[in-house]
C-alpha cells in the first residue's frame, strides 16, 4: 500500500514506489530472458521490437486504457502523462531485465540481487545519466519504499529529473492520448541502456561518452532530415517549420541550433552526409523517421522515396532491409492511424498506404502457386481453409489459420520480409487473395494480431 504521504509525493516517486511493490510484467520477447536464456548479442533486437510496437521509435506513442488509467492513478501532469509513463515503463522495464540477464552471468543464482534491490541500482544509474552534473549520496541498503518515502536527498533527484523528462521526452501542445512525442526520445532510452549495459556487471563508470554519442546522433540527424527536404530542390513553408521544430527538440545548445537553422537554408545532398553509427538498430531508426518526415507535412505525391532508398543505402541499409522498414512503418500506421492527429486526411499517409497494399498484393498473386504448394503441405491449414469456405471459425482455429498462414510465407523468398515482425499487412491480403474463396467476414470478429 501506498503511504499517507502518496499524494504530497512527486509522479515519479509514485511511479517508483508502484513499481517497487508491482514487479514488472514481461512482455515478448523478453520472456526468455527470464527463463534464462542467453541473449545478449540480441539486446538491439528485442529492443527495436518493443519500442516498434509500443511507437516510441516512430515517436508516436502507443498509450493503451491500462496504460492511461495508470497514469491517472499516480497523479501523472495531465497532458503529458501517458507519454512519459510509456517511456518510463520501456527504460525501466528494459533496462531491468537487461542488467538481471548480464549480471546474473557472474552471479550465482542463490546470490541475485532482491527484485527491490535491482530496481534501486536501476534507479541510480537513470539519475547518474540524465543528471550528469550532478552528485547524489544515496543510501543503498534502506528498502527502497522507506527510501523513497523518506530520503530527502533522493526525492530531490527525482523532481529535478522529472523536468528533464517533460523537457526531453514530451512535447508541448500535444495530449497524452497516443499523438506524438520528442522525435529524439528513443536515441535518449538508446543510448542509456547501452552505458546500462556496460556498467551491469560492476563499477559504475561515468556517462559522459553515451551522452556525446546521443548529441552526435541528434546533429547528424538534423542533416539527414534536410537532405530529405531538400529532395526536390526547394523547401516548402510547412517543411521549414517542421524542420526547425526538430531543431529545437535536439535541445542541442542554442548556438548549435543557430548554426543548424543557416545550415539547411543551402541544399543538402547525400555527399554531405555523414553518419557515425553502424549499428542496424540506429539505421533503421533514421530510415523510419524519414519515411514519417514524408508524410507528416501532407504532401500531395510521396515524392521522396528514391531519395529515402538512397539515404538507407548511404547507411548501410540493404534493399531488402529497406523493404522491411517501409513495411513495419506501413502496419504501424494502419493500426494506429485513428490515435494520431496528423495522419487525419493525410494525402501523403493514404498514397503510402496504397502503395504498400498494391506492392503486397502484387506479390502475392506472383508467387500464389508457391503458396499454394506451401499450403497443401501442411494439413491442418488446408482443412481449416476449407472449413473457412462454409462455416465460421472458432477463435482459435482462425488464430491457427493466421499462425501457419505467416509460416507458409516466411517459407516464401519474395514474401518473407512482409510477413515481419507480425504480418499485419501481408495476411489480410493472403486472405482475401488466395483461390479458397474464404469469406472476409470468417476473420472480422477478431482483429489481426500484430503480436
Amino acid at each position: 500500500m501506498f503511504s499517507l504521504n502518496f499524494h504530497n509525493s512527486s509522479w515519479l516517486n509514485r511511479y517508483l514506489h508502484y513499481r517497487a511493490l508491482t514487479p514488472f510484467t514481461l512482455t515478448e520477447p523478453y520472456l526468455e530472458l527470464a527463463e534464462g536464456e542467453s541473449g545478449v548479442e540480441k539486446f538491439d533486437d528485442y529492443l527495436y521490437s518493443e519500442v516498434k510496437e509500443n511507437g516510441i521509435l516512430f515517436g508516436c506513442p502507443v498509450i493503451s486504457p491500462a496504460l492511461q488509467d495508470l497514469a491517472k492513478k499516480l497523479y501523472f501532469p495531465k497532458q503529458q502523462g501517458g507519454t512519459i509513463l510509456l517511456f518510463l515503463e520501456t527504460l525501466f522495464s528494459v533496462a531491468f531485465i537487461e542488467n538481471q540477464s548480464l549480471s546474473s552471468k557472474s552471479d550465482d543464482e542463490e546470490d541475485a540481487d532482491p527484485y527491490q534491490t535491482q530496481l534501486l541500482k536501476i534507479i541510480l544509474l537513470v539519475l547518474q545519466y540524465h543528471l550528469p552534473d550532478s552528485y547524489y549520496r544515496i543510501p543503498q541498503e534502506i528498502p527502497l519504499p522507506d527510501l523513497l518515502e523518506g530520503d530527502e536527498t533522493l526525492n530531490g533527484a527525482l523532481q529535478k529529473l522529472e523536468l528533464v523528462l517533460l523537457d526531453t521526452v514530451t512535447l508541448q501542445g500535444y495530449s497524452s492520448l497516443g499523438n506524438r512525442q520528442n522525435n529524439f526520445a528513443f536515441a535518449k532510452l538508446y543510448f542509456f541502456l547501452l552505458w546500462a549495459r556496460e556498467n551491469a556487471a560492476g563499477d559504475v563508470s561515468v556517462p559522459e561518452k553515451y551522452l556525446e554519442l546521443d548529441r552526435q546522433l541528434r546533429e547528424e540527424m538534423i542533416y539527414i532530415f534536410a537532405a530529405l527536404i531538400w529532395a526536390d530542390d526547394f523547401v516548402a513553408a510547412a517543411e521549414q517549420q517542421v524542420i526547425e521544430k526538430y531543431i529545437e527538440q535536439t535541445g542541442l545548445p542554442e548556438s548549435k541550433q543557430l548554426e543548424l537553422i543557416q545550415m539547411i537554408g543551402e541544399p543538402v545532398k547525400i555527399s554531405d552526409l555523414h553518419c557515425s553509427f553502424t549499428a542496424v538498430i540506429i539505421g533503421s531508426y533514421l530510415v523510419e523517421q524519414l519515411i514519417l518526415l514524408s508524410m507528416i507535412d501532407n504532401q500531395e505525391a510521396w515524392q521522396e522515396r528514391e531519395l529515402i532508398e538512397k539515404i538507407s543505402l548511404h547507411l548501410g541499409l540493404p534493399h531488402e532491409k529497406l523493404e522491411q522498414l517501409y513495411c513495419t512503418v506501413a502496419e504501424f500506421f494502419s493500426v494506429h492511424n485513428e490515435r494520431l492527429e496528423f495522419l487525419k486526411n493525410n494525402t501523403a499517409f493514404t498514397q503510402f498506404q496504397d502503395y504498400m497494399n498494391d506492392k503486397v498484393v502484387k506479390l502475392v498473386k506472383k508467387n500464389v502457386a508457391n503458396i499454394m504448394n506451401e499450403i497443401k503441405e501442411t494439413k491442418e491449414l488446408s482443412e481449416l481453409l476449407l472449413k473457412a469456405t462454409t462455416q465460421p471459425l472458432t477463435s482459435h482455429e482462425k488464430q491457427k489459420v493466421q499462425e501457419q498462414l505467416m509460416d507458409v510465407a516466411r517459407s516464401i523468398p519474395a514474401l518473407a520480409i512482409f510477413a515481419l515482425p507480425g504480418g499485419g499487412i501481408l495476411l489480410p491480403v493472403l486472405i482475401k487473395v488466395l483461390p479458397f474463396n474464404i469469406l472476409p467476414s470468417s476473420f472480422q470478429d477478431d482483429p489481426v494480431s500484430s503480436q
